[in-house]
Formats: structure tokens, sequence, C-alpha cells
């Protein structure tokens, strides 16, 4: 679909998005020789392996391996369609886009899920002030929401019914595989529409451009059939682990500080009582992705969350995912109430001003949490406590762990040098634990263990590594194409994806067009793209000189019988296989 868009103006928009100025902009790099490196935007580590390659302006991630051009980046981290992608950097570089990429077909279904979930944002609204939805609107005054507080979040309810939206859209014009596409339907046993939601109270989220892309629907009495809450699955325009309740208001808040709370409830009293600075994470924890949201419009976040052991769990998995971004994180304790929400009713937001002025830090927080898992009175208590905290004191820098070595010593009456030697001890366990896991995905990963793009290359290695390697020679030096393509014909590559990439290779050369990774991702899926960038920035140390080699063992291997095949061979199969390699050692 994105090929109603010329390939001209493709190349122009890349030419004029410097991958490694777009991708800095999201990821925090450093020059390694000729490339730059960082953490991956992608997945959570510790040691940088995501790589930018200028030369060939790509880039690849060694740990979860994704990769591709800087169109596919932007796809990936915006989560956006190809076109809109395009669209995206096009605006970056300030360019017009050409009239017939207009009507793609994804991001025309994309814009018809946006004007459903305003048109359902919308009803939902004025349902709850209707006759019927009374029931519903007592129930958010009884929370303490103003009519105000109720219009500005947009706050709704959905109709007792099977499919009152449904009709609603479908009188609006709307298809029923667009209502489906929404998720503000689902089918019948019949094969008619019913409502995704059904008499709850609803709470829309929208982007950060105010678009509303999902709906939460809480039950707000007992009778009502399913769980406490039914969300909008992931759609086109959707995914949960990329947005944040409230953070279209929040991002206008003055303070570089953010409260990230647990429920709907939470930050929309917190916003009525005035601090607008509140938002929720979409799930039990953050993710990556929301750390990187949250990055962009503050410096410190405090985690606001359930006194029960589900919210501190989920404190606990996301302290780490938000100190690999770089924030600064703090722990909000809640006492004499079980959420912020209720915390304000009781007590009043000054209250709630002084608790956030007094919340400790991450460590602090973690330190506490380890200590009430054991009785320091007891010297049994007293070893184990000492042994966990200085697994997590490993876990630290140097300055930090020599801090609160010094409390933790005071604490248990013994030597500071002692909780010192013990962290780093730990520190180093640690490093070498990581270290080998490291090392045993690259080994993996080098081997095609496992690999979905080319499943043939764990048992066919040495061809894959001559093919991988020719390839890459070719990437760099297309001039050898039309020689090579009389030599070694495709059918001669053992791989099927070998042969997939080489096939291409030789059509867009023959078609007079430079083969790069911007073309050739508009002609393989994402996964694959991601693969071709890595052969061709990884195998590319192969000399010229070897050219004739790698030819020969592609060849060879092609006819040499493994012993998994060779148990399938005839006997006169089998002579003629290996007459035929006497012939060729010959």
């Amino acid at each position: 679909m994105h090929l109603l868009l010329s390939q001209e103006f493709i190349n122009e928009v890349k030419d004029r998005n410097d991958i490694t100025d777009v991708i800095s902009g999201y990821v925090s790099l450093k020059r390694s020789g000729r490339n730059s490196k960082g953490l991956c935007p992608f997945h959570s580590e510790k040691t940088p392996s995501f790589t930018v390659y200028g030369d060939t302006a790509s880039f690849y991630c060694f740990g979860c391996q994704a990769g591709g051009d800087v169109i596919g980046f932007i796809r990936r981290i915006e989560n956006l369609d190809y076109i809109e992608a395009v669209k995206f950097l096009a605006n970056r570089a300030g360019l017009a886009v050409p009239e017939e990429g207009k009507n793609d077909g994804l991001s025309h279904m994309r814009l018809r899920i946006r004007e459903q979930n305003r048109e359902a944002g919308r009803f939902f609204y004025k349902s709850l002030y209707s006759p019927a939805g009374r029931q519903a609107l007592e129930y958010f005054h009884s929370r303490g929401l103003s009519d105000e507080t109720i219009r500005h979040f947009g706050l709704g309810w959905s109709p007792d019914g099977w499919d009152f939206l449904a009709r609603h859209l479908q009188e609006l014009g709307y298809k029923r595989d667009e209502i489906l596409a929404a998720d503000l339907g689902y089918t019948s046993r019949k094969g008619g529409i019913i409502d995704r939601f059904r008499n709850r109270v609803m709470f829309p989220i929208f982007d950060l451009q105010g678009n509303v892309v999902a709906f939460g629907g809480r039950k707000f009495t007992e009778d009502v059939v399913g769980g406490k809450y039914v969300n909008t699955s992931d759609t086109l325009i959707y995914k949960k682990t990329n947005h944040l309740f409230a953070m279209n208001l929040a991002k206008n808040c003055k303070s570089r500080e953010l409260i990230l709370c647990e429920g709907y409830m939470d930050v929309i009293a917190l916003h009525q009582a005035g601090f607008s600075n509140a938002v929720a994470a979409l799930g039990t924890a953050v993710t990556p992705q929301q750390a990187r949201v949250l990055h962009k419009y503050a410096d410190r976040v405090v985690l606001s969350q359930d006194g029960d052991e589900a919210g501190q769990k989920s404190i606990a998995r996301s302290i780490p995912i938000m100190k690999e971004e770089g924030l600064d994180v703090r722990v909000l304790q809640i006492t004499g109430a079980k959420d912020p929400d209720e915390f304000i009713r009781k007590y009043g937001p000054e209250r709630f001003k002084s608790l956030l002025e007094g919340c400790s830090n991450d460590i602090e927080y973690s330190l506490m949490r380890i200590e009430s898992k054991y009785d320091v009175s007891t010297d049994d208590g007293r070893l184990h406590y000492l042994r966990e905290v200085c697994n997590y004191l490993s876990g630290l820098g140097g300055l930090e762990r020599e801090v609160y070595a010094a409390r933790i010593a005071d604490k248990l009456h013994i030597e500071k040098s002692a909780v010192i030697s013990q962290s780093e001890a730990s520190a180093r366990r640690r490093a070498r634990m990581e270290k080998d896991k490291e090392f045993r995905e690259m080994a993996k990963n080098t081997a095609g263990i496992g690999s979905r793009i080319n499943p043939e290359r764990s048992a066919n290695l040495r061809a894959s590594n001559a093919e991988y390697s020719l390839l890459s020679m070719l990437f760099l030096h297309q001039d050898m194409i039309d020689k090579t393509a009389v030599l070694l014909p495709p059918e001669d590559f053992v791989t099927e994806f070998g042969r997939k990439i080489y096939s291409e290779f030789i059509e867009i050369h023959s078609s007079g067009q430079e083969i790069s990774v911007s073309l050739l991702s508009t002609r393989f899926s994402e996964e694959e793209c991601a693969e071709i960038v890595r052969i061709v920035n990884c195998y590319d140390s192969v000399a010229k000189d070897d050219y004739d080699t790698l030819i020969s063992i592609i060849k060879n291997e092609r006819f040499t019988p493994k012993p998994q095949d060779a148990a399938k061979l005839s006997a006169d199969e089998l002579l003629e296989q290996m007459n035929r390699l006497k012939k060729k050692k010959n």
C-alpha cells in the first residue's frame, strides 16, 4: 500500500532525515567508530546493544533483533503505519506529501476509528445525562466528582442494552468492519454486532494530540455481568503499553514532576483537587514505552499506587524501568487510606501535598521493603536481611552504595567495610551472570538457533554464513551483481531466505535502482528487514579477495547431502551425489 508514494519521494524523505539525527531525539547515542550506540528504546537493557549505522542509514539491536531504516524506526517508536511514518518524517523535513498517498487503506481505517471513538465519546457523555443514565451519574457524584470535572474528562455511561452504540454508529454511516476494527463491538453468535461496553461508567483515553483512542468501562453496580473493568483491546490507533491516562492534560502542567497513579479515579480526583500533573499507566506496571513518554514531560515521577500487595509489586516492577529511562523516582507512602482518591476525600488536598513533599526516593523505599520481610532483632533475620540488601546494593552506583552501606551498617551494628565487601562480591556475580547471558544470546543469534526468519540457518551454518557474507559484499559493491548472477543463479543458494534476498538484489539492480535498506523495507517484513540490516552491517568485513571462495562454498554446500537428508536418498542417488562431489574436488 505504501508504494502509492513514489520511491523517489521516499528516498527524498530518507535523505532529508539523517538517521543518526532522528534517532538521537529518542536515544542517547555515543560514537563508536563509524557508528553510534545506545540503550535500545524497544526493550529494557543495561548494556548498550542498539547500533545506528550511518554508512547504510540503518539501525539494529543485538538484544531484541529490531532493525530497519529511519522510516522503520519511526514506525516502531511512534506506533505508526508506513504512510504515517513517511508523513511524520516529511513534516519534520518540511516536505509536502504527494496527494496520491492520502487514500492508503490503513490510514483511512485509522481515521475512521478515530472518528468513531469521538462519536462514541459524545454518545456516552450524552447518555450519562439522559434519564436512563441517572444511576451512573449519581455514582460519579457519590465519588465526589463535580459536573465540571465529568465534562473536563469526558466521562460517560454506556447504556444497558445489546447494541445501542452499534446502531448509533451505523446510523452515522460507519460499517460493520469499521466498528469491529475500533473494538467498540464484537460479533454475536448470530452474526450481529454486540456493544463492547454495556451498562458501565466510561472513561475515554486520549492520545497526546487530544484524540479519543480507547475506552475503559467500569461496573458501578454489582448486578453488571463481567469483571470490574472492560477495556479497549489494541487497535490500529491504540496500544495499551504506549499510552497514559490523562497525559494529554498533564503534559501542559508547569511542573517537571508527574504523579503516576494506579487508576482512573485516582487521577481524576487529584486533578479536581488541583494536582493537574497526575497520570495513570493503563496496566499494573509502567512499560518502557510509557517511561519514555513520562521522561519527555518530566524529570521526576512520584509513584502513587494502592497500599495493597498488588500495588507494591507494581512499584517494584516500575522502578527499574523508569530508572533506566533516566527518571528520578520517588515513592508515595499513603497511610490512613487505600489510595489517593480516598485520602483526598478524607483529609483534603493540603495533607496530600505534605505527603508528596515527604515521599522517599526509590532506594529508601526498596530498602524499607526488604527490611519489612525480616525480623532484624534476631541473628537469623539479620543474616538473611544482610544478604538480600547487599545484593540490592550491588546494583547501585559507587557513591550511592557507599552512602546506604553506612546506614545499613549502623542499623545492624556492624562494620561498613563488611557491607561494602559483600555488596561488591554480589556486583561481580551479577556482572558475570549478565555477561554470560549476553554471550549465550549472541552465540544463539550467530548460530541462527531458533530463527523464525531463516529456520534453515542453524542446520546449514557454513552455507548461510557464506550467503550472508556474499550478500553484504554485493550490497556494498553493487557493480558485482551482474557478474555474480551469471556465476551463481539464485537456485544455488542453500537457504530460502538467502535466496529471496539475492533474487531481490538481482531484480532491483537490473531495474537500474540502487539497493538500499529503505528500498528493501518495501519488499520485506519488519522482521525480515531487521535481519537484512544485520547481514549488511555485520558481515561487511569480508574482503573482495574472498569472493570466489564464498561462491565455491555456497555451490559445494548446495550439493553436499546433510546427514538427515542422506538417510532419505536411495543408494543410486547417494552414489550420484558422491561422484558429483569428487568431480568438484578434482
